[in-house]
């Protein structure tokens, strides 16, 4: 699965330099029309290709993809979030050549291309039914042009960054969990308004749960609206060590993902008020992991075209994994899958010290 986990790493300690750090962003609608809708399934709960959620008709909010770019010098960093469970490697291959055919400005190669993971939204991996065609030539051209107007709109900012704890817990039982929230807050560097805030946290959108027939980015949609509407400028959240993380409830309603939302929004919008200011240049690192996959359901869904990863002849799958520096004391760390606590954790722990 595709799902890009996100790990900040955020330490209050004095830094002495400053560069000019632009950044731009970008937001689109990416809900299916009704014609899309008919050809299209919703993922997330049961096993692949069980407890189809096909031909939804109706959306409680709409889905969202939203586009940061981010430049130092010479060097870039892009993202892309999709409200969707998880994103296949064809997929993002093509969105990633859309862009190269569309423009040579955009750094391809540090693009990271991930997903909200709500499972309320539709299937970009196949694993539940899928996309249709049309949809999915749509939403690649959309992901594209979104991070080029995204480019467009760079400017100077100051960055700053919060550290606060939300109410997570860990839904295996064990006894550790990421209940953290860090969030970057850029604002203009002449003016001081805000342009963007980047929150990431690790909570699965389960709050709605396999019964749901809406479409929905689940509590993510309420976090973002409400600190929009208070902060101003543009939210783009990202999931972090998610794997058996959850906000606790009983309630699987639309009422309750949009109060556990707001109280999440409040969090971080408090927390801004011990913010620090992020200093240095912006650097970007990849490694290349390679494992092989021998889970054989895996192996037969991927054979059969109904599952979206790329595997060599030996069965092997590659990803990236990005680690981005901002100055000395601020970093994001980017894999794929669902990161479970006791693996995301120690790596967390480990680039803080």
């Amino acid at each position: 699965m595709k799902t890009l986990s996100f790990i900040f790493v955020f330490l209050c300690i004095p830094q002495f330099a400053f560069a000019a750090l632009k950044i731009g962003v970008w937001k689109e609608n990416i809900t299916p029309t009704l014609s899309e809708r008919s050809t299209s399934c919703m993922g997330g709960y049961g096993l692949p290709l069980t407890n189809p959620r096909c031909g939804i008709t109706d959306a409680h909010d709409y889905l969202s993809l939203r586009a940061l770019y981010m430049a130092n010098n010479d060097t870039q960093f892009s993202l892309i979030v999709f409200d969707t469970t998880g994103v296949g490697d064809a997929l993002i291959n093509d969105i990633r050549q859309r862009v190269s055919m569309l423009t040579n400005k955009v750094d391809v190669d540090n693009l990271i291309i991930a997903a909200t993971h709500t499972h309320a939204g539709l299937d970009y991996q196949g694993i539940w039914g899928g996309i249709g065609s049309g949809y999915r030539s749509r939403i690649v051209d959309i992901a594209a042009r979104a991070i080029i107007q995204a480019q467009s709109t760079a400017q100077g900012v100051k960055i700053f960054a919060a550290q606060t704890q939300v109410p997570v817990s860990n839904r295996r039982g064990w006894g550790i969990v990421d209940d953290s929230a860090t969030t970057l807050f850029f604002d203009n560097r002449k003016t001081d308004q805000p342009i963007a805030t980047l929150v990431n946290l690790s909570a699965h959108p389960t709050i709605l749960d396999g019964n749901n027939t809406q479409y929905s980015s689940d509590y993510i949609d309420s976090l973002r609206t409400n600190i929009e509407r208070k902060r101003g400028g543009m939210v783009i959240f990202v999931n972090g060590i998610l794997g058996d993380a959850q906000f606790s409830t009983t309630e699987r309603t639309i009422e309750k993902a949009n109060e556990i939302g707001k109280l999440v929004a409040n969090t971080i919008l408090e927390s801004e008020k011990a913010k620090q200011r992020v200093m240095g240049t912006l650097n970007v690192s990849t490694i290349t992991f390679t494992h092989p996959v021998s889970n054989t359901d895996i192996l037969q869904l991927q054979q059969s075209g109904a599952l979206d990863i790329n595997l060599d002849d030996k069965n092997q799958i590659s990803v990236d994994l990005k680690y981005v520096q901002i100055g000395r004391y601020t970093s994001l760390l980017t894999f794929p899958g669902e990161a479970l606590s006791r693996l995301g954790l120690p790596i967390k722990y480990k680039h803080a010290r």
